[in-house]
């Protein structure tokens, strides 16, 4: 345990090794023993070099945790990381590792709610990304997750990734909140809001639900449509296809976005254009290219923006990919047939 303080970082690596195999060892009591010592060393009232190392340590090899130690485990973690700093990396481990308590035994949603309105941003930040992780069953503690959305910088983070996991199962109060995040983050937070957007608004075309109207953010991503960065472009050209967005404004950044640099924002882009309605012969075209192409990294992208389409929409070009089906080779013909029997 003194080792894991060391300056040393072949002490370091030697001594987590050793307390890993603990960890895993046959013997109950052996693993029992070691998790309550690295816990009793997280409780200390002093921020340790030694606390990171043991989170990350309990989080990869500690399961299952015996029950009877998860609510002693879960409060000497947070005491652990009130006295990091916000911005730390261990801080992911230690709401993995919290997560993985929750899943192995009934602990208070209570403990979360009282951890989100924690003095520490630190601890905030580990409660937020917990609630996500913990899934269905810390739905109620949405109304208190999209307060954390106005917090600092890395517990807001944290709370904009919970709520895009927990969205599924709260759409309403989820989209809202989805939608004004996107309208005014910028960076990563914008990113996060865009892809959790996206991916619920797939899940409920492919359900047979009609979309929200997202005119009130079309300009918003139409703006962002235009981002140096290929990924946030990506979920913008793809938004604009699932909002119900049918402005001649919209299909015609769809169109110039099937000439993209990426192969994938393109290939979103002729999914997005067949989604609004407009003529297919363009989009058909390009993902006809894609997917006979000789680049596995074109072929791969059509593929991906392809995968989990409504089957309305793949019919609007199923002749083509019937074509392309018959001119690709191996995997990417076979992927396509199954595309066409979905």
């Amino acid at each position: 345990m003194s080792r894991l303080s060391s300056s040393d970082p072949r002490g370091v690596s030697e001594a987590l090794e050793t307390l890993g195999d603990a960890l895993c060892a046959e013997d109950h009591q052996v693993r029992e023993r070691v998790a309550r010592l690295l816990l009793k060393e997280l409780e200390r009232p002093e921020a340790t070099k030694a606390h990171a190392p043991i989170l990350h340590l309990l989080q990869t090899t500690w399961w299952p945790p015996p029950v009877s130690l998860t609510q002693p485990a879960m409060e000497a973690v947070l005491s652990a990381v009130s006295r990091m700093d916000a911005e730390a990396p261990a801080l992911d481990d230690a709401a993995l590792l919290v997560a993985n308590l929750y899943r192995m035994a009934p602990l208070p949603l209570s403990a979360l709610e009282q951890a989100l309105g924690h003095e520490q941003p630190s601890v905030r930040r580990v409660a937020a990304g917990v609630v996500g992780r913990v899934g269905e069953s810390a739905v109620s503690l949405l109304p208190r997750l999209l307060t954390a959305l106005e917090d600092v910088e890395p517990v807001a983070g944290a709370a904009l990734e919970s709520l895009g996991s927990l969205a599924p199962a709260a759409p309403r109060l989820a989209v809202p909140a989805l939608v004004d995040q996107v309208g005014r983050a910028e960076g990563t937070r914008q990113y996060l809001a865009l892809m959790s957007l996206r991916s619920l608004l797939e899940d409920d075309r492919r359900e047979g639900q009609a979309a929200p109207e997202l005119a009130a953010l079309e300009p918003v991503l139409l703006k962002s449509a235009e981002d140096p960065q290929a990924p946030i472009r990506l979920e913008s050209v793809s938004l604009l296809g699932l909002g119900r967005l049918s402005s001649l404004a919209t299909v015609a950044m769809l169109r110039r976005h099937l000439l993209d640099e990426s192969p994938r924002v393109a290939a979103s882009a002729a999914v997005a254009l067949l989604r609004v309605g407009a003529p297919p012969l363009e989009a058909a075209t390009l993902l006809s290219t894609l997917l006979t192409s000789e680049a596995s990294e074109k072929d791969t992208a059509a593929l991906t923006a392809l995968e989990g389409v409504e089957s309305a929409t793949l019919g609007r070009i199923r002749d083509s990919l019937e074509q392309a089906a018959n001119k690709a080779k191996g995997l990417v013909a076979e992927a396509i047939r199954e595309l066409l029997l979905a």
